[in-house]
């Protein structure tokens, strides 16, 4: 199995759960935030392939690696959840990202927030 595969796999199982712009810093436009509902299988699968032996994959790179932005605009996975129309968020989110996890009460589900790195913080990054 590839990285395509596996996300052909489970992209059926991934729910967006939220779309919305958010303040990071007091100055500066907001960043794109997408919140994402992944099981945790696919993240399991997903470190396996790429010979990681950690709990979980680091977040943005695991929206990088995966391809879900453009799988996501492709798709018909959102029906009005959120905020912002995802084709509109999923454009601010093609650059560098801040990806964080957030247990959920089922070990079976994990969501993961991809939040846009605001344009003064990617010097830093």
């Amino acid at each position: 199995m590839d990285i395509k595969q596996l996300v052909d796999q489970y992209f059926d199982q991934i729910i967006v759960e939220n779309t919305h712009y958010i303040t990071l810093a007091d100055s500066g436009p907001d960043s794109a935030y997408l919140c994402l509902n992944i099981p945790t299988a696919m993240l399991r699968d997903y470190l396996k392939l790429r010979g990681q032996d950690r709990e979980l994959p680091d977040g943005a790179e695991f929206w990088r690696e995966t391809g879900l932005r453009e799988k996501l605009r492709n798709s018909d996975k959102y029906h009005g959840q959120g905020h912002e129309p995802l084709v509109d968020i999923l454009d601010y989110l093609s650059g560098k990202v801040y990806g964080e996890y957030q247990r959920l009460n089922s070990p079976e589900r994990i969501r993961l927030s991809i939040i846009e790195v605001p344009e003064a913080d990617r010097a830093i990054l």
